[in-house]
C-alpha cells in the first residue's frame, strides 16, 4: 500500500461543498451571462415603444435596465460566494468552459421554455436554474485531469514494467 496520492482518486473523492459551488458558479454565470442581454433589450425596447406612452415606456425601459443590473450584481456576488468552497479543478480550463457552456445551454432552454411552452414563468425558471446546478453537481469532478490521468497511468506502467 502507497501513500502517494493519486489525481484518479482525489477527482473522485471531491466534496460536497466543490460539487455544490461548481453548481452554484454555473448559476452564477447563468446571471451574469443574462443581464447584459437584458439590459440591452430594456434599453432598445424603451425607444421602440416611445411613441405609445412615456411613462410605460419608461417604466419598462429603466426599470427593466435596473432589474439587469441587480441580476449582474446578484451573479457576481454568487460567484464569488461559491468560489470560496471550489476546488482547484474549478480554475483550470476545462471547469470554465464546460460551465459556460452549461449556462449558455440553460439560458437557451429558459428562452425556449418562456416563448413556446404554457409553462408558468417561475416553473420556467426553477427548472432550467435547477437542471444547471444539478449537472454542474453532477458532472464535478469529471473535469480537471483527464489528460493528466491517461499521463499518469502511462508513467506507471513504464515504470511497473522496469521493475
Amino acid at each position: 500500500m502507497t501513500t502517494e496520492l493519486r489525481i484518479d482518486e482525489v477527482l473522485k473523492r471531491i466534496d460536497v461543498y466543490g460539487r455544490l459551488a461548481y453548481g452554484g458558479q454555473i448559476v452564477a454565470a447563468m446571471a451574469m451571462i443574462a443581464a447584459p442581454i437584458l439590459f440591452v433589450t430594456c434599453i432598445v425596447l424603451l425607444f421602440t415603444r416611445w411613441d405609445d406612452g412615456e411613462a410605460q415606456a419608461l417604466l419598462l425601459g429603466l426599470g427593466g435596465a435596473a432589474l439587469a443590473v441587480v441580476v449582474e450584481v446578484g451573479g457576481v456576488a454568487f460567484a464569488v460566494f461559491c468560489w470560496r468552497w471550489s476546488g482547484d479543478w474549478i480554475t483550470e480550463w476545462p471547469g470554465y468552459a464546460a460551465g459556460i457552456a452549461i449556462a449558455v445551454g440553460a439560458l437557451g432552454a429558459l428562452a425556449w421554455l418562456l416563448m413556446e411552452t404554457p409553462l408558468p414563468i417561475p416553473a420556467s425558471f426553477a427548472i432550467t436554474i435547477g437542471a444547471a446546478f444539478g449537472v454542474g453537481v453532477l458532472i464535478a469532478g469529471n473535469l480537471a485531469g483527464v489528460q493528466v490521468l491517461d499521463d499518469q497511468r502511462r508513467t506507471r506502467g513504464r515504470v511497473a514494467r522496469r521493475r
